[in-house]
């Protein structure tokens, strides 16, 4: 073997080893949007929870300012699930970017690979 296919064996190499470590991030990232839809789904459970124990409270609750204090909740309550709601899916948006982002490097890398087969085997 002369020098210059021993030099692409080890380019080859090296891109297979950061293929891998791309792939393995990639899972990662998976794993990540996995838990992000996790997350979301618990959230809308909690918020419904909420949403029937304020019901519940207004029925109980006595009195103009009772009420008062109930719709104050509601409102307060329905504030905190819009900031929860734009914060899932900026993360979840992110996380997209992210693994797009990680397969079209791996898809780079595994282009660099074929065309270094293809010279080595000519």
């Amino acid at each position: 073997m002369d020098a210059k296919s021993q030099q692409m064996e080890t380019q080859l190499q090296l891109l297979k080893k950061e293929q891998s470590a791309a792939e393995d991030f990639l899972q990662d990232l998976q794993r990540q949007q996995n838990e992000q839809e996790w997350l979301a789904e618990d959230f809308a459970r909690v918020h419904q929870e909420e949403r029937e124990s304020l019901e519940l409270l207004r029925e109980v609750w006595q009195g103009a300012e009772s009420r008062s204090f109930g719709y104050y909740l509601a409102d307060l309550q329905e504030e905190e699930k819009q900031k929860w709601h734009k914060k899932i899916q900026a993360n979840q948006e992110e996380c997209k970017q992210k693994i797009t982002a990680c397969q079209k490097n791996i898809y780079q890398l595994e282009n660099q690979q074929q065309d270094l087969q293809k010279e080595l085997l000519q």
